[in-house]
């Protein structure tokens, strides 16, 4: 047993190593997600945008319809006056005349509305299309990046892997067997190192007895509180 000890600190090391790598690429996911929200975003107001002036453009030409029915409706009620033959007909017309007068003065004021904000969409649209750009570009490069950090990461796994499967295969059947149970069903760390009298991984005391077993380096030690395989480091300083 004393003699897998050493096998075990490499491997502790090695396990060490892997999880922080696997750390880094769990947050890959959430990295990517942000830079896909942030385009996201920018692409609702750029469409949010285009959606309003399209609706402007509809409801404009919509009541400039009206506005032609007016002008014609007008024009027919003009027109009727040089036919009119009493005051009572003549005022009659007039009144037809200001009601659509009136009707379409309401309107060229809803249309002068619209314009203006179709103005101001349309002046505003090319900041957002920019920044819709913009943030395409930069979304662009940091997905390059991390697809560059991830290819990296996952060639230091596959190494560690292979010096894993190397260790391993240096310790006895039954070591080897243990230690892949430990490592199986503790998140890939079977082996936790003795850190200021304590679990590296779980952080639960050791007695004083623990600790006097450790630094005798002739066995493993369980953790009570996390199941995990524990050793001093080499130096022992980390036990005392």
């Amino acid at each position: 047993m004393a003699d897998d000890l050493p096998l075990h600190w490499i491997l502790h090391e090695i396990d060490e190593e892997a999880a922080r790598h696997d750390s880094e690429l769990v947050k890959l996911p959430e990295l990517r997600r942000v830079q896909d929200q942030r385009v996201a975003a920018e692409r609702r107001r750029v469409d949010t945008s285009r959606a309003r002036m399209a609706e402007l453009d509809k409801q404009r030409r919509a009541l400039e319809g009206e506005l032609d029915v007016f002008a014609a409706s007008e024009k027919k009620f003009r027109a009727q006056l040089d036919l009119v033959t009493t005051q009572q007909q003549f005022e009659a017309v007039q009144h037809e005349i200001a009601g659509v007068e009136g009707k379409r003065s309401e309107v060229e004021t809803r249309v002068l509305t619209i314009m203006d904000e179709e103005d101001s969409l349309r002046g505003s649209l090319p900041a957002l299309e920019e920044a819709l750009a913009k943030a395409t570009r930069e979304s662009e490069s940091v997905h390059a990046r991390l697809a560059g950090e991830e290819e990296v990461l996952r060639e230091k796994l596959a190494a560690l892997d292979a010096r894993r499967s190397a260790a391993t295969g240096r310790l006895e059947p039954a070591a080897r067997a243990r230690y892949e149970r430990a490592r199986t069903s503790r998140a890939g760390r079977a082996v936790a190192a003795i850190d200021k009298g304590a679990c590296g991984a779980c952080f639960s005391g050791l007695s004083p007895n623990a600790l006097n077993e450790a630094k005798r380096r002739d066995k493993l030690l369980l953790c009570d509180g996390c199941g995990r395989m524990l050793l001093l480091p080499p130096d022992g300083s980390a036990g005392a």
